[in-house]
């Protein structure tokens, strides 16, 4: 395992995932009637105690800490996705085993957050949330996971047609992407 393509894959897909699903939770907090930056300010409950779970209006107490915890949260969810990833079997995986595997893993997630961590350690934000907004959420971050993974697996697959001798492209070609290290 190359441990360089699991830290740049980790950061792609943490940072896709946390902002993808950062826009849900304000969408669904906006939608279930609270403020928008209501799903943010949820995490930040561990350290705040329960009523940042259910603060309304942005603060730089409650929304940074929050969104900070979200995004850690992102990365590391997104560190154990592309450790899977990387692994030499799965480097040749289609499309759909990506998706698969981003879901699978946001399953995982989404158990973790909602059914095992204690109250205080839970993201917060499912206390605010029903189901449905609760669930795009997650879908949203499996959407992140998988996007940057598809990307990685797109500019693997033009690399290695660049540079195959069958190549219709030479390998100095601008639809060559530079070889990763």
């Amino acid at each position: 395992m190359d441990k360089t393509r699991v830290i740049a894959l980790a950061m792609a897909s943490g940072w896709w995932s946390g902002l993808l699903s950062a826009a849900a939770l304000m969408l669904a907090s906006r939608l279930s009637g609270d403020g928008v930056p209501t799903g943010l300010n949820g995490p930040s409950h561990w350290f705040f105690g329960e009523r940042a779970a259910h603060a309304q209006r942005f603060s730089i107490r409650h929304t940074v800490v929050g969104t900070m915890t979200h995004q850690a949260s992102s990365f590391f969810w997104a560190s154990i996705f592309a450790t899977l990833r990387t692994r030499r079997s799965a480097l040749d995986h289609g499309d759909a085993r990506i998706a698969a595997e981003a879901a699978a893993v946001t399953a995982v997630a989404a158990a973790v957050d909602l059914l095992v961590a204690p109250r205080r350690l839970t993201p917060g934000f499912e206390r605010r949330l029903t189901a449905w907004p609760l669930a795009g959420v997650y879908v949203a971050f499996a959407v992140g996971l998988a996007a940057a993974a598809l990307r990685e697996r797109r500019h693997d697959l033009m690399a290695r047609a660049c540079s195959s001798p069958h190549s219709p492209h030479p390998p100095a070609s601008p639809r060559c992407p530079a070889p990763r290290r």
